[in-house]
């Protein structure tokens, strides 16, 4: 059932909002022209095309619909989307960007802003596809967590769009699919690969334990990626790739862990549920109450301290 969201600016849906005709997934008309294409590749390996322009901002509730842990390789061809996992994780998709995130399962939320359209590509491929074409290792480290896990966001070049645009044109020539696929996945190896295995400059790493430790002294403070980055002297781009190689996590997982550790340990020492949250940036107490709940599965209350 579609729900307006934010009085009646925006929308939200579920997975049971959407059609299925084939290989053609479609949301309502209401909400504008938002289709996606599946193109099978092999056995755990399929191409998706998507094209989406919602009329409203568009929230579209996701629910990881795959039985087995998969690996995803975005490349943005247009526009702007975000994905909001409920573990508080951000994940950005953008024009000209190649994003590469592995999971054993997400539910979160896929954003999309008001008329804008987004084109956008995806690779997903199973654990054994990636065992098949990259090798065990490399699968036994993309799936080393259970959590979604952001590995990349990088440009891709000139010769990976062309690649893209022929395989977005579609067709019913399966062959040259599965040509046009491998040869895509062929050239992002070395993302997939190594995109762990980096070495970080001493002075990057250096800085990165500086920003962990600037979120600590400011978790009472709005957070802004930018501030962090101007805060440390890095990009905000090696400010999330760094995040990813050293913690092992994104600047957004890694301010609610901390947030929620010290929420905890103030609600344990006897601290009320809303002033536990203003310590840790929360001005209102439900979206501080909501924020607990997903992170520890228990209410905020229901953690008893000595009364202060």
């Amino acid at each position: 059932m579609i729900q307006a969201f934010q009085g009646t600016q925006s929308y939200r849906l579920t997975s049971a909002d959407a059609e299925q005709r084939g290989n053609i997934r479609s949301l309502p008309a209401t909400v504008g022209s938002c289709h996606s294409r599946f193109s099978p590749v092999a056995e755990g390996f399929t191409v998706v095309c998507s094209d989406y322009q919602p009329v409203r901002p568009l929230i579209e509730e996701t629910c990881n619909p795959h039985d087995r842990p998969m690996l995803v390789l975005t490349f943005g061809l247009g526009g702007h989307s975000q994905f909001r996992g409920r573990d508080g994780s951000e994940t950005d998709f953008n024009a000209g960007q190649l994003t590469v995130t592995s999971f054993h399962g997400s539910r979160g939320e896929r954003r999309y802003r008001a008329g804008e359209p987004v084109r956008q590509l995806r690779l997903l491929l199973s654990a054994d596809s990636v065992t098949h074409y990259l090798g065990q290792a490399v699968s036994d480290r993309l799936f080393a967590t259970g959590r979604v896990v952001n590995h990349a966001f990088t440009p891709y070049s000139r010769a990976t769009g062309a690649l893209l645009e022929q395989l977005a044109q579609g067709g019913d020539d399966t062959l040259m699919l599965h040509i046009h696929a491998l040869n895509l996945l062929a050239q992002q190896r070395h993302i997939v690969e190594e995109a762990r295995h980096r070495p970080l400059h001493p002075g990057d790493d250096r800085r990165l334990e500086q920003a962990r430790d600037w979120m600590l002294a400011h978790l009472d403070e709005p957070f802004s990626l930018s501030t962090l980055a101007m805060a440390v002297g890095l990009s905000d781009y090696k400010l999330k790739q760094g995040f990813h190689q050293r913690f092992k996590t994104t600047p957004g997982q890694m301010l609610l862990q901390l947030r929620m550790e010290k929420a905890h340990r103030l609600l344990e020492q006897g601290y009320q549920v809303a002033q536990a949250g203003w310590q840790v940036g929360y001005r209102h107490a439900n979206n501080f109450s909501v924020a607990f709940y997903r992170y520890f599965g228990r209410q905020a209350s229901a953690v008893v301290g000595k009364k202060k």
